[in-house]
Parts: C-alpha cells; structure tokens; sequence
C-alpha cells in the first residue's frame, strides 16, 4: 500500500511540476528576423521611417529615396550576446548544469555583410550570419528551446518618388539560404535517441533543416512640408511578403509596420526623432490574448549626429531609444571609411512587456565608404 502511494504521489509531482513550471513559459515568445541594423538597436529600433543607410532593405525599401550618397559597405562583421553568455563566460567554473541555466537564455549573434551598395535609386546587399539561442526552463524536468541556424541571403530593392517628390515608393526582396533548427523539447524524452538498425539517429538531427526561401518586402514614405527646421515623414512598410519559411530552420513571418520621423540640423548637428508600431497584423504573436496592441511592439529612438561625411554617415553619432518596455543606447565613431558601431539594448523574452528582460550588447566593424 505504501508503495502505490510513493507511486501515485511520485506521478503526480513530475505531472504537476511539468504543466505548472513549463506551460506558462511556452507562451513566451520575442520578435523573429532576417537582419537587424546596430544604428537601429541603439534608438530603440525606430527606423521604418528613418532607414537612410546600408540596412534599410531590411526595414523598408522606400528609405531608398532618403539617400542622398553612393554608399559601399565592402565589409562588415557584428557580435551580439546577451547577459548571462557573459556571466557563463566569465565565472570560475566555466561550466554551467542545466539547474542553474533554468530560466536563463545562451544567446550569441553573428552576422556578416559581405557587400552592399545603396543609391537614391536601388540597392542590393550579400549578407551572411549565425545564431545560438538557447533557453532551459524547469530545472527539475528541463524543457529545452533551441534555436540555431547559419543563413547567407542576398536583398535588393528599387524605390521611386511621385507627388512633386513627397511620396516614396519601394520595392524589395529577399533570398535566403538557412541551414539549422528551431525546435522544444524534455531532455529526458525517452524518445530523443532511438535506435534504428544498428544505427543511432536523434530527433534533433531529423528536425534539422537546409532550406532556401524567398519574399517581396514593399514600403512607402510620405513626406511633409518642413515645419520649424523640422521635416516630418510617416512610413509604412510590409516585411516579408507571404513569410520566409526555413520549415526545421524556422520561419520569419511577414509584418506590417508604420513609423513617423522628423528629422533637423542646429548648430552643425543633425538630430533625429521616431516611433515605430511594429507587426500590426499581430504575425509574432506578441499580443496577449483580448488586447488589441502591446507596449512591446511599441519604438521610440533619437540620434544626434556630427560632421556628416562623403557617405552619409556622421563623424560621430549618440542614440537612445526605448525598445518596447526597456531603453536602448548606441554610438558609433566614422574615421576614412573604418567604421565602429555600439549598441546596449534588451529584449523581451517572456510573455508580456515588463515580464521577463534579456540584456543585450552589440558591437560592430565596417569598413564603408
């Protein structure tokens, strides 16, 4: 009798633990991309309206019309980890168990540009870059969320004025090669490892995923009449028409997003103000069931610039931002085309705006010119 009691308390504790401990966390869930921009981290990621740069293909093809140079990105590498990689970096051991991993994300970012040129008329860019997303929830039955992939793409695009040059119109696309996983599962699965013919396979290595996918991205500008100094322009942009789909790689849905910037020069200083709404149609799953919008989604970004240089780039720039619920900040220094880019954000990673924070840092070198 003892034993069918230890039994039947034994069921219901593992039962209990794993639907208690582990669903809520399912539920949590941060935004999926191609590629993000440094500069655009550090405001908070406010750049549907702003994107004038080597990265606007990634964020709306009619900023095409907003520059004013020949830009040529021959080269540039970026890094982006997050918090607790770092303190797993850096702490005696060197070693972490999957106990005190619960709760915490492994995050490393890579990604590479390999060359870019972007006009007033067109733009194209070959890009590359990595990721490892890693996350153990539950400590006493881990539940693993894994994500990593290795991807090479190339983007292009086109844009066109019309209205007395007030309204920009662009058109984009993307082709992406992925190769990797994007997967959840117990470690203790019993079924994770099955034998098959003298052979030993894994469930991991059968989601495992090599895959190319392709999508349109359109975008739009209207530009005010200048008000104080200030030239005021509201964008909209539709990301990854009919979404990119990896299959076992993952998938990059399509987005809707709308921004409004003003931007204005005083005293030898170019200053930059914008918001952005991101994913209107909701395709990421960021807002909580019965509200309409999230604060998550929500961008706020500044830049102030000095000495603007033969590529369009400043000198010097500061950025700061609020990325949904949490502040961003971001500087970078242009010396003859070497270019350095900083960016301390965070991003949410739990199921609401405010729950669950992943401190992150960025950094980048580029050589442009």
């Amino acid at each position: 009798m003892r034993a069918v009691f230890l039994r039947v308390f034994l069921f219901l504790s593992v039962f209990t633990s794993i639907v208690i401990l582990s669903a809520p966390l399912l539920q949590a869930v941060e935004p999926v991309f191609v590629r993000e921009s440094l500069r655009a981290r550090g405001m908070g990621n406010a750049f549907t309206a702003t994107a004038n740069d080597e990265m606007l293909l990634f964020y709306n093809p009619a900023g095409l019309r907003s520059v004013s140079y020949n830009i040529y990105e021959v080269v540039g590498f970026n890094f982006t980890t997050n918090q607790s990689t770092q303190d797993l970096g850096n702490s005696s051991s060197g070693s972490a168990t999957l106990g005190n991993l619960a709760g915490k994300k492994i995050y490393a970012e890579v990604n590479l540009g390999i060359l870019s040129h972007i006009n007033s008329r067109f733009g194209w860019s070959l890009f590359s870059g990595g990721l490892l997303d890693i996350q153990v929830r539950n400590p006493v039955f881990p539940y693993l969320e894994l994500k990593s992939y290795l991807q090479t793409g190339i983007a292009g695009g086109m844009a066109w004025s019309f209205m007395d040059y007030q309204l920009d119109v662009g058109l984009g696309a993307k082709l992406i090669q992925r190769a990797g996983i994007d997967t959840k599962f117990h470690v203790f699965d019993e079924a994770i490892i099955e034998i098959q013919e003298e052979s030993k396979t894994t469930k991991l290595e059968k989601k495992f995923s090599n895959k190319a996918a392709v999508a349109p991205d359109l975008g739009a500008i209207y530009h005010f009449d200048s008000v104080h100094n200030m030239e005021p322009k509201v964008a909209v942009s539709l990301q990854n028409i009919g979404g990119l789909d990896f299959e076992g790689a993952g998938k990059v849905p399509m987005t809707m997003n709308i921004g409004v910037s003003t931007e204005s020069e005083v005293g030898g200083f170019d200053f930059i103000m914008a918001a952005d709404y991101r994913d209107l149609s909701n395709s990421q799953n960021l807002v909580s069931e019965g509200n309409i919008i999230t604060t998550r989604n929500l961008k706020l970004g500044a830049e102030m610039g000095w000495n603007r240089l033969f590529n369009g780039h400043h000198l010097f720039s500061l950025r700061a931002g609020r990325n949904g619920p949490y502040n961003s900040v971001g500087w970078s220094a242009n010396l003859f085309g070497f270019k350095i880019d900083f960016a301390k954000y965070s991003q949410e990673i739990g199921g609401y705006g405010g729950e669950l924070e992943d401190k992150r840092t960025s950094i980048q070198v580029s050589l442009i010119f």
